[in-house]
């Protein structure tokens, strides 16, 4: 018989806790104004079991998710391989990566140790509560929430809403999963105060209409180009833009919640349905760097050059700007010139992770993936395909090939080479085929 459970828990840090998603936030948070949760959804069938888990933070590296994954096993007896851990990608959660926006800062080794016994709790008590279910996979749309930050008509957008669904025996709705592709960056870098964004009002507002134990979790999808429209680039030195509130955030979460609910009833939800995991081992190209002495002396020469401008009081907002973004590439740079260097070959290999689920797979995969690449592979897939962004580790931006020509935050920010974008592709349709064959034909 099939069954499912599902459990949350608070994984907020402390105040004062350095906030992680802004390179320019130069002050620790000054309190919560929402609870950061890990989130589970486990599913068993008689051959195959599943667990599901969202996280309210910016980002996890692969290593801890390994960890990770290991304390669930020894407490569930889940295996590894079917166990996907995906960032909803909040910037304004506890540092837990180390990255070019904190070069020199460390993780707190303390929260992360709280972080990983929070995870493992959420799915054992989730896998410890499972009970017979039902469920489906389904489709919504929604307006209104997401636009293309690097394009000047705002598009394209994926309007999908991946949607999961599960019921007890009866088809009353127990919980809901939910993959949207947005940045949620509602919030800017003056916000000091833990949140989850968007993406936890919307959680918030599927639970209560499901009913007193109800329980709901976003992932996040190919967001790499996707916010609410505010520069990425303005954001990341600290430039504040107006409309970034807490009302704001509770309206576009409300937005995606209401176009969730107007087709949760319409998915039809299957007792025996077959679920199943695989993992995909593969490579990206990585860039070419400079030797790290050159690109070092190149991040002093841009902070030499913008501590000159600000001590001058000089009045050329647009001319120190410039000047910031300059320093913030340098220090880009200057940070994978000496992270890639650990790969002689010039190959990242990473992990690509596909959940069946019916005639639907979800595909973790560990970056920040533009909008476009996702929509293809939406075209192109044979089956029901959604791609779970910042899941299972983290390699930063994954952009188009175009995208390289025109340049940028997320193009300096990525440390593949533009042909990463079609061997992804690729690799995600053959994990797809590789998931929908029978295990006797996969060998």
């Amino acid at each position: 018989m099939f069954k499912a459970g599902f459990s949350k828990v608070s994984i907020s840090p402390s105040q004062g806790v350095p906030l992680a998603g802004f390179a320019a936030r130069p002050e620790v948070s000054t309190g919560t104004h929402d609870d950061l949760f890990a989130r589970a959804l486990v599913f068993e069938s008689l051959h195959s079991a599943l667990a599901l888990v969202s996280v309210d933070l910016l980002a996890l590296p692969a290593e801890f998710i390994a960890r990770v994954r290991r304390l669930i096993q020894e407490s569930t007896g889940l295996k590894p391989d079917s166990i996907m851990i995906a960032s909803t990608h909040t910037h304004a959660g506890p540092v837990t990566i180390k990255t070019f926006f904190n070069p020199d800062g460390s993780v707190d080794r303390q929260y992360m140790n709280t972080l990983a016994d929070g995870i493992e709790e959420a799915v054992r008590n989730a896998w410890r509560e499972r009970a017979p279910a039902k469920v489906g996979v389904g489709v919504g749309h929604v307006t209104g929430v997401g636009v293309n930050r690097r394009s000047p008509d705002q598009k394209p957008v994926d309007d999908q809403i991946g949607i999961i669904r599960v019921t007890d025996l009866a088809e009353n709705t127990q919980a809901v999963f939910i993959n949207y592709a947005c940045h949620p960056t509602v919030l800017g870098p003056d916000n000091l105060l833990v949140t989850g964004d968007f993406p936890a009002f919307a959680v918030q507002a599927l639970e209560k209409a499901i009913g007193p134990q109800g329980f709901a979790m976003f992932v996040n999808g190919t967001q790499g180009n996707i916010s609410m429209g505010h520069s990425s680039e303005l954001s990341a030195i600290g430039v504040v833009t107006p409309g970034r509130t807490f009302t704001r955030a509770g309206e576009l979460g409300q937005l995606l919640a209401d176009a969730t609910l107007q087709t949760l009833s319409s998915i039809d939800v299957d007792e025996d349905p077959l679920i199943d995991a695989s993992i995909l081992k593969v490579s990206l190209p990585l860039k070419s760097y400079p030797d790290a002495t050159e690109t070092l002396r190149l991040l002093r020469e841009a902070e030499d050059h913008l501590n000159t401008l600000i001590s001058n009081n000089g009045d050329n907002t647009d001319q120190i700007r410039r000047a910031k973004s300059d320093h913030l590439y340098a220090s880009i740079n200057d940070f994978y010139a000496r992270e890639t260097k650990a790969f002689a070959d010039g190959m990242l290999p990473i992990e690509l992770q596909g959940m069946r689920i019916g005639d639907a797979v979800f595909v973790a995969v560990p970056a920040e993936v533009f909008v476009e690449i996702g929509l293809e592979l939406k075209r192109t897939a044979k089956h029901k395909l959604f791609i779970v962004g910042i899941a299972n580790g983290y390699i930063g931006y994954l952009p188009t090939r175009e995208a390289y020509d025109v340049g940028g935050y997320e193009v300096v920010s990525s440390k593949c080479r533009p042909e990463a974008a079609s061997k992804l592709i690729e690799h995600v349709l053959n994990l797809e085929q590789k998931i929908f064959q029978p295990k006797e034909v996969r060998g």
